[in-house]
């Protein structure tokens, strides 16, 4: 059974929830960013090959740096244009197919100790490279037969190298691989 909080830490609690929601309040308030639309000429088209259904292509539209970051869009395994006579389903938010992603942080050298405005503490081990610092793609192989471990292999070829690890991660960077759909998904694989 677990210790009761006693009044001095339930006041402490409560004190930093208060100081929380204020700051969130006034944040919503004085909201300085303006929307920003996004560039279609920022993204491109590129096709995925399903490993859970053979023969069938998913199509999404993934962001050109993000590519760029891994090395291309054959690194990510993944294809410009589809064979004649392939069956394509074209994937948007809330679609409910689960795919094989990489998503993964650029980690500056220096982590910063950032405080909130209502007073606790956070490590920011995260930087911005290409004028972002979190990144996702969907993680396929282009050619040839594939299961999901030759998808797990591609993955552990490119974060094992070193010189790629730290191109793409930095020093404190963070890779996985994962595979589901919007926040239903398991982690298979991970990098520092």
């Amino acid at each position: 059974m677990a210790r009761r909080k006693s009044a001095y830490e339930l006041e402490e609690l409560a004190k930093i929830a208060r100081a929380r929601e204020a700051a969130r309040k006034a944040a919503r308030l004085a909201n300085p960013k303006p929307y920003k639309a996004r560039k279609p000429e920022d993204f491109q088209i590129a096709y995925y090959r399903d490993p859970l259904e053979t023969g069938r292509f998913l199509q999404f539209e993934v962001k050109k740096q993000a590519l760029t970051n891994l090395g291309g869009i054959a690194e990510v395994g993944l294809l410009a244009t589809v064979p004649d006579g392939s069956v394509v389903v074209e994937v948007n938010k809330g679609s409910k197919i689960a795919v094989v992603k990489l998503r993964w942080y650029y980690g500056d050298a220096t982590a910063e100790v950032k405080n909130t405005s209502y007073g606790t503490r956070w490590i920011k081990k995260y930087d911005d490279k290409g004028g972002q610092s979190h990144w996702s793609t969907p993680f396929s192989v282009a050619t040839g037969t594939f299961t999901m471990n030759t998808i797990l292999d591609r993955f552990k070829a490119i974060f094992n190298d070193s010189t790629k690890r730290t191109n793409i991660l930095g020093a404190n960077g963070y890779a996985e691989l994962i595979v589901g759909y919007g926040k239903q998904y398991s982690i298979l694989d991970t990098s520092k």
